[in-house]
């Protein structure tokens, strides 16, 4: 019996690889034996070369995306030198859509596999693996017949990454800079008795994250709400979250019904704003209407029940700095519990690629192929929106900085404003922002210090604040630490303890034990007006543990 090694290599250990378990589960009943191997972009690549050297396959195939190319093509002549009996299978839409370059490139590949792919992975066994060196496609049959990707040893193996799901391919939207708007993607969708069964087996093993691959999830009917609505009635056998990619101009009331009901954090959005422009979207064909997608965005937000993860994309045709400028205010002002501020990847394929000379397009030669200027933001400004972007993500999205920023930010024209005069200093600064949180601290400290050095105490009071609301441990960082946060602690625990009986403490409309306390932070404010506008003249404080709360007190 032959041996089929499938190798994927993830963007972060966390991550699984939905194609490679498509790809086994359509070859169930052939004779072969096909092993899956997952690995991610931070493993040395000498090491996975040695793995897959290891398990002495008699082909090993490849699943190629954006964020692996490189390291992709260190391994096929690596493997292919130290096993040269050894056939090498690429697929993936790395090399779908450019496959003749990558068989030029690189004589030591036997087959690139293009398209969905599970139909011609099968051929090629079907034939021994002898088929004539090239490339191969062929159609899948349809998307409901094919079978569920995941044996109950798959699951097992998977319970502490993402498990990736799919209850339709394809996507009914032509946005020009995607691949799923090609021609040959073609929406298709499995019945919601089939998507519940499969759902049902996953959920018996509660994965930490169930990811839809969906593109679009909400815009077929009433499909997803039925999917939905079997999630939350379904039993699970332990915490999991839900994540779907979805579009808020699809959003109506029987959605809203649904989604106020829903247990906190257990469906979290991504939604692809991509522009807030109607010219812009008109140029890459993109559905929708602003304004109406924004009242969803905000009704979904104060429903408070699902985590919103917004998306805007730089360096799409006919925006220039103010129009972008204008997107990061619209988003900030919203205040999603996560902003990703990305850049336009002129992908093999698409059509933004075909027309980027149109635009003025100029990307980067290898992936994942980031534009780098365009005929409306120049080399210079792009790279001053990387800097806001990075930013972004190190401080806002973290989200333990919420009090500090806002406040910040009240002192600039405009959420964008700040951002820029933070990249700006961030030049000067001399080191990384990690997304740590005494990375991200020190850093607005010394913002603080060369931008507002009057308001430094109020500022220091604002860190701490957000250190008690987002902490999950009661010291203060060195950084911020009260000189008197020991007396402070001992002082609030006294008090409390006067007003406790058999051990619990009602007080301020907050119900808690003398054991919370020893696991709480104790918060004096030094600024009278951090006092004033923030604690109603109260000058006391106290966190409880567990993000349960803040109970304001006088001794």
């Amino acid at each position: 019996m032959k041996k089929i090694l499938l190798a994927a290599i993830n963007a972060r250990f966390t991550h699984s690889c939905l194609a490679l378990y498509c790809l086994k589960a359509y070859a169930q009943g052939l004779d072969y034996e096909i092993v899956i191997r997952e690995f991610s972009i931070n493993q040395d690549v000498g090491s996975i070369i040695d793995e897959i050297i290891s398990e002495s396959p008699d082909a090993v195939g490849l699943s190629v995306y954006i964020w692996n190319s490189r390291m992709v093509k260190e391994i096929i002549p690596a493997i292919k030198s130290r096993s040269d009996g050894m056939r090498i299978i690429l697929g993936g839409p790395e090399v779908s859509f450019n496959s003749g370059s990558w068989l030029s490139d690189f004589p030591e590949i036997d087959y690139i596999i293009t398209g969905g792919g599970e139909q011609g992975f099968r051929d090629l066994l079907t034939h021994g693996l002898g088929l004539p060196r090239g490339i191969i496609s062929a159609e899948n049959p349809p998307f409901e017949h094919m079978p569920f990707p995941y044996t109950t040893r798959d699951l097992a193996a998977l319970q502490k990454k993402y498990v990736y799901y799919e209850a339709s391919r394809g996507c009914p939207f032509r946005c020009s800079y995607c691949l799923s708007s090609r021609s040959d993607q073609n929406p298709e969708v499995k019945s919601l008795e089939t998507v519940r069964g499969e759902l049902a087996l996953i959920l018996e093993r509660a994965p930490r994250l169930v990811k839809f691959v969906d593109r679009t999830f909400n815009v077929r009917g009433g499909h997803h709400r039925g999917i939905w609505k079997f999630l939350l009635e379904n039993p699970r056998a332990g915490p999991v979250a839900f994540h779907f990619e979805i579009h808020p101009f699809y959003l109506d009331d029987e959605d809203f019904a649904i989604l106020s009901v829903c247990p906190e954090n257990l469906f979290q959005f991504e939604i692809g704003v991509q522009s807030i422009h109607e010219r812009t979207r008109a140029a890459v064909g993109r559905t929708g209407d602003w304004a109406r997608e924004k009242d969803a965005i905000r009704r979904l937000l104060d429903l408070k029940t699902v985590r919103i993860h917004l998306d805007l994309i730089v360096g799409l045709p006919r925006e220039d700095l103010g129009a972008v400028k204008q997107g990061i205010n619209e988003l900030m002002m919203l205040q999603p519990g996560h902003l990703q501020i990305g850049f336009l990847k002129v992908l093999p394929g698409t059509d933004m690629r075909t027309r980027a000379g149109e635009y003025g397009l100029v990307y980067e030669d290898d992936p994942p192929y980031q534009v780098r200027e365009n005929r409306w933001l120049g080399r210079e400004e792009i790279m001053l929106l990387e800097k806001i972007a990075y930013l972004t993500d190190r401080l806002y999205n973290t989200g333990r900085f919420s009090l500090s920023l806002s406040r910040l930010a009240a002192l600039y024209e405009s959420p964008f404003e700040l951002l820029r005069d933070m990249a700006l200093f961030g030049d000067s600064f001399g080191r990384p922002v990690t997304r740590g949180w005494e990375a991200g601290a020190s850093f607005i400290q010394k913002f603080i210090a060369s931008r507002f050095a009057d308001k430094r105490v109020f500022f220091l009071d604002a860190l701490r604040w957000d250190w008690g609301a987002s902490s999950t441990t009661h010291r203060y960082p060195d950084t911020i630490r009260p000189d008197k946060a020991v007396e402070i602690k001992k002082a609030g625990f006294a008090f409390f303890k006067k007003l406790a009986e058999h051990g619990r403490v009602k007080y301020g409309g907050a119900d808690f034990t003398l054991s919370d306390l020893k696991r709480s932070i104790f918060f004096k404010a030094e600024s009278d007006e951090f006092r004033r506008e923030h604690m109603s003249d109260n000058p006391y404080a106290l966190f409880l543990p567990d993000r349960r709360g803040v109970v304001f007190y006088r001794r």
